[in-house]
């Protein structure tokens, strides 16, 4: 059946025919919003079984898929042995930046996500009160500056830290849409303090 896309011709089985949709589909219409935008009609198609994906679905297989591509938390504190009241441990994480990104493919799309962590470390002395530390910085080997931190007194101190990761990711370059939880990582490490005494020689 010739069939005529015009002002007068816009009926769902004229432009069914045109789009090749199989027997028996029909016709939908595909609306787009960006970011604090309103939605816009982007053009048409044919649904078949698998081919459309909400953002809910999409952000639901990504999010399933983001505990495990981030990277382990690993925390050290050196010197492991050695350490003194007044001296400073240097800590790291042992993650390598407080920005990862990687690419997937879910159902069919090309997927690329971005996560973005931050650490909250805690260092409890033998003895007085813990102090807290929030940082961007994964914390280094010394001697590089990083995250640092001195004992008031000996002991064998609690250290622990928390790793925090928020993202955003992009449907075929579309986006950003973002993963609505945050995922942790949590570990804990004792460290002991010596005392640091001067000796005087004769």
């Amino acid at each position: 059946m010739p069939c005529l896309v015009d002002d007068e011709h816009q009926d769902a089985v004229c432009r069914g025919v045109i789009l090749g949709c199989p027997q028996g589909r029909e016709i939908r219409r595909a609306w787009l919003a960006t970011p604090g935008g309103d939605y816009e009609p982007v053009g048409m198609f044919c649904p078949s079984d698998g081919e459309a994906v909400s953002v809910a679905e999409a952000t639901s297989s990504v999010r399933g898929g983001f505990t495990h591509k981030l990277p382990a938390l690993r925390p050290v504190c050196e010197p492991p042995q050695g350490a003194v009241v007044g001296i400073p441990v240097h800590c790291r994480s042992g993650q390598p930046s407080a920005q990862v990104q990687w690419n997937d493919q879910v159902a069919g799309f090309a997927v690329r996500t971005r996560a973005r962590a931050q650490w909250t470390w805690r260092f409890g002395p033998a003895r007085g009160e813990p102090v807290t530390v929030r940082t961007r910085d994964p914390g280094s080997a010394y001697p590089r500056p990083g995250v640092q931190h001195s004992f008031p007194v000996a002991g064998r101190s609690q250290v622990s830290v928390q790793a925090a990761w928020d993202g955003e990711f992009w449907v075929d370059e579309l986006g950003p849409f973002p993963i609505t939880e945050q995922v942790t990582q949590h570990w804990e490490l004792s460290v002991p303090i010596g005392s640091a005494v001067g000796v005087i020689r004769p």
